[in-house]
């Protein structure tokens, strides 16, 4: 008997220890980010565009409807902004040739954008980035330029 109270504590001791190494992290939330981490983390434009390689050509003209709001203002509110014509297929065409194949960062776009071949367009002029479908892709700053212009064209705040 006395041997089975002397084995009881080892057994507990072995089977404490199980599941996951003591340093492994396993089913421990994931900490977010120190505020230095935070404010170490910035964009910088792409030095060559970040197309798709078959790239669709045209198919859309000037009837083409895009539509862009700030990230966070309803769909169909007072704060977005419609348009038409050259800018709206340009804008179009930008966005339907990037290669979204980048991993999402946490910065917030400024911009949604909706066309009529695809909607929530994240679009971030000062991260210089576009995300779409849980993707993203960096931007020139030509096509940061060239988007800026359409927006102030087409009177984006």
């Amino acid at each position: 008997m006395y041997r089975s109270f002397l084995l009881l504590p080892l057994l507990f001791l072995l089977l404490s220890g199980c599941g996951t190494a003591p340093d492994s992290g396993a089913g421990q939330p994931e900490a977010p980010p120190s505020p230095a981490a935070e404010e170490a983390h910035q964009h910088q434009p792409a030095d060559e565009p970040q197309l798709i390689a078959d790239s669709p050509t045209g198919g859309y003209c000037g009837n083409t409807l895009t539509q862009v709001r700030p990230f966070n203002a309803a769909p169909d509110g007072d704060a977005q902004t419609a348009f038409w014509g050259s800018d709206s297929v340009a804008l179009t065409d930008l966005l339907l040739t990037l290669d979204y194949s980048g991993e999402v960062c946490r910065c917030l776009p400024e911009y949604t954008v909706d066309t009529e071949f695809g909607t929530d367009y994240g679009v971030s002029l000062t991260g210089c980035y576009v995300r779409h479908d849980g993707a993203q892709a960096d931007l020139t700053t030509e096509q940061v330029e060239a988007i800026r212009d359409i927006l102030d064209r087409n009177g984006v705040q």
